[in-house]
């Protein structure tokens, strides 16, 4: 009986663990400031090569204050010919099958993304960490176009 209500008391704390973040991924447009906003949240993403296509996230955290922050993409397979601007950015890993993004002091953290036509479809992964620990991994599915000739 004991442990009974040890569990009950235990279970609302638990489940009671508040999100520190405002989160969203998804399709992102331009906000009024300029900024990669989250417009429609969706794992699933088409894969177009038009540069105002764009995917990605937006996270803040609740109480407005700065966090580090760092993700990694893992794509379905490694991707080849990495252009020399993505070194720039990102950390290269497993023969180029995750990009890893610096670790940055932040207020908040916006990343779009736009398609080349090498990148792959399939399963993709990412992760995002603040503050040194995973806070989100989101699994997303990356699918083909269909094209027309008329």
């Amino acid at each position: 009986m004991g442990f009974l209500l040890g569990l009950v008391l235990l279970l609302p704390s638990v489940q009671g663990k508040k999100d520190a973040y405002k989160f969203k991924f998804g399709l992102m447009t331009l906000g009024a400031r300029g900024e990669p906003v989250v417009y429609l949240e969706t794992k699933e993403i088409e894969k177009h090569t038009d540069p105002s296509y764009k995917h990605g996230f937006s996270m803040v955290r609740k109480n407005g204050a700065q966090f580090f922050a760092y993700f990694k993409v893992r794509f379905p397979k490694p991707i080849e010919n990495i252009p020399a601007a993505v070194y720039e950015h990102y950390t290269v890993l497993e023969n180029g099958r995750v990009f890893q993004s610096k670790d940055e002091l932040v207020w908040e953290l916006s990343e779009s993304f736009v398609f080349d036509k090498s990148d792959p479809v399939g399963a993709y992964e990412m992760e995002v960490y603040a503050d040194g620990e995973l806070y989100r991994k989101i699994d997303y599915n990356v699918a083909a176009v269909p094209e027309f000739d008329f």
